[in-house]
């Protein structure tokens, strides 16, 4: 395995926070945003991310928060 390399673990998750409203960004941050984050990640940890479900680079599972933008 090259330096530096995180090796899979089966029983780490990551969670991602993808439900805000971008405000005070201007534009959809989410859809700038999301897929480079989702793509640093290491390919055997699974992934949940929060937020209304949309199409990713790799498969995520997906929750809301309740209420929606409740935080």
């Amino acid at each position: 395995m090259p330096p530096g390399t995180v090796p899979p673990d089966p029983a780490a998750v990551a969670v991602v926070l993808a439900g805000g409203r971008s405000l005070r960004y201007g534009a959809d941050k989410v859809a700038v945003l999301l897929d480079p984050c989702l793509s640093t990640l290491p390919a055997g940890w699974a992934v949940v991310c929060v937020g209304p479900s949309r199409p990713t680079v790799r498969p995520v599972a997906w929750t809301r928060e309740s209420p929606a933008y409740g935080g």
